[in-house]
């Protein structure tokens, strides 16, 4: 079968590669379309490839963000799947052993594997993944299948602020997570304002359902505009969608007094913060990392429900062929699309006819 094989840091072949072959309780997945993200770029780049322990993870297939068919399935798999179907991947696993997994918090598991990180991912002809970890998405397009990872990750997120009926929740970015953030605030009552620069992404807010958008280029306007949409008391909830440290300090600034400020873009930079907001206003600094099983199901459900809106801003696709070409892309021009996505199989184009 065909696969991109990331060979090394900045190093990727296209080449001819043997077919997996599914354990017991797995299933072979044909995947129709690939998301790049972040975490892609850091493992492509060689920021991600290798391990604490100091051991390579290349070679390796990637795609982690994805959707296709199931086309086999192990002995043990064959009652939790229907060969044909369209399915979404969960596509982390953990130990269950260790503290996080302990007190049930398996996203941030010690030992946790990621398909396309850890195992070999989805930018193949075939991928293997355990069967319990696909979703089925019915009639749901490829292309919305795929995203349903990335909102995962902002469900988990909103989940983590506690976010209720009538809070006012602050997005700092409208990228992809950010986007997603916003959804899930509003699936859930909330009122919903996204600060970002690009124009267009402002405009993609608005039209998810963002009551309120702005620039948030100037941190001193942003903090204007949430003063007064707040009447002066602050963000009850703020979600950081970038790992800027400007920004995370101007999400220190909004939040309002026992308030929740999350932080889920991913950064390797420091940031300095005043101590003095945080004794003052006593709010929560709360991480976000990933998704949980009940996360991915509910992103299956609001992608699902808010797909007509968002089908048409995932439509930049590269063939496999050229997989290294999408990932400088998604590098080099985070403004000019959503989401980068890679087609691997022609099977979404025929059914979505």
């Amino acid at each position: 079968m065909r696969a991109a094989v990331t060979l090394g840091p900045n190093l990727l072949s296209v080449e001819s590669v043997e077919d997996p072959a599914p354990g017991e309780e797995d299933v072979l997945v044909s995947p129709e379309l690939v998301g790049l993200c972040g975490s892609d770029l850091h493992f492509f780049s060689g920021h991600l490839g290798i391990t604490p322990k100091g051991a390579s993870l290349y070679p390796r297939v990637q795609g982690h963000e994805f959707s296709g068919v199931v086309v086999a399935a192990g002995e043990k798999a064959k009652d939790r799947v229907v060969a044909g179907e369209r399915v979404a991947v969960w596509p982390l696993s953990s130990c269950g052993k260790c503290y996080p997994c302990r007190v049930g918090r398996p996203n941030v598991c010690d030992n946790f594997e990621l398909i396309g990180i850890h195992s070999n991912g989805a930018l193949a002809d075939l991928v293997r993944v355990p069967a319990h970890q696909t979703f089925p998405l019915g009639d749901l397009p490829a292309r919305l299948g795929a995203f349903v990872e990335p909102m995962a990750v902002s469900v988990h997120a909103v989940r983590r602020a506690q976010v209720g009926r009538e809070d006012k929740v602050v997005v700092l970015g409208g990228g992809p997570i950010g986007q997603a953030a916003a959804l899930a605030a509003k699936a859930r009552g909330a009122s919903v304002l996204v600060a970002e620069p690009v124009e267009s992404r402002r405009a993609l807010a608005e039209e998810l359902g963002a009551d309120l958008t702005c620039d948030g280029r100037d941190g001193g306007d942003v903090a204007a505009l949430v003063r007064d949409w707040t009447d002066g008391e602050g963000a009850p909830v703020v979600i950081d969608a970038t790992g800027f440290p400007e920004v995370i300090r101007l999400a220190v600034e909004v939040v309002s007094s026992a308030g929740r400020l999350v932080v889920v873009g991913i950064s390797d930079r420091e940031v300095s913060l005043p101590i003095g907001p945080f004794t003052a206003k006593e709010f929560d600094l709360l991480g976000s990392s990933c998704h949980d099983r009940d996360d991915f199901g509910e992103a299956v459900r609001l992608v699902s429900g808010a797909g007509s809106r968002l089908d048409p801003h995932l439509r930049t696709e590269f063939p496999l062929e050229e997989t290294a070409e999408a990932l400088a892309f998604s590098a080099a021009h985070p403004d000019e699309a959503i989401k980068v996505m890679v087609r691997v199989s022609e099977r979404s184009r025929d059914r979505r006819r």
